[in-house]
């Protein structure tokens, strides 16, 4: 005797409507002070978050704007929490434009340096210890792109 009736149709996720992106940055900017009780059970979540962090810096790393763009918006991926952010798209490009679009870069970098007009060397440490880290929102997300 059977006890229950066999599924004829598998299970369907829903769609999740995308996010605007000051939801993220409001979690995130929340979140940036973990001393708060509020936020004492949220601890365990970011420990776990801990494993997937190279995940996420790859990511980052490969969907970053290339120099010849001015800007990059990209769909991310993140915990409730604000534990971990992952940037959820893949970089799809043809590697002949690539490679010519590098090779000139490459010699439009080195003429710039060559040429020092707005090259300058950096100083490091670039920020002082004491200093707290900057806030995008503050400082970056009005300055237009050059």
């Amino acid at each position: 005797k059977r006890y229950g009736d066999k599924r004829t149709f598998g299970f369907v996720e829903t769609q999740k409507e995308d996010m605007p992106p000051e939801h993220v940055r409001k979690i995130i900017r929340d979140h940036g002070d973990m001393s708060s009780k509020k936020y004492r059970h949220d601890k365990r979540v970011y420990l776990g978050a801990l494993k997937f962090v190279p995940h996420a810096v790859y990511k980052l790393l490969e969907n970053m704007p290339m120099p010849w763009e001015q800007v990059r918006d990209v769909k991310v991926l993140y915990h409730i929490t604000g534990a971990i952010t992952f940037v959820n798209e893949i970089p799809w490009v043809v590697e002949p434009i690539y490679l010519a679009q590098w090779g000139t870069m490459w010699i439009m970098m080195r003429r710039e340096k060559r040429d020092r007009r707005h090259f300058k060397r950096m100083r490091f440490p670039p920020f002082d210890d004491e200093e707290p880290p900057l806030d995008y929102a503050d400082n970056v997300l009005d300055v237009d792109p050059l």
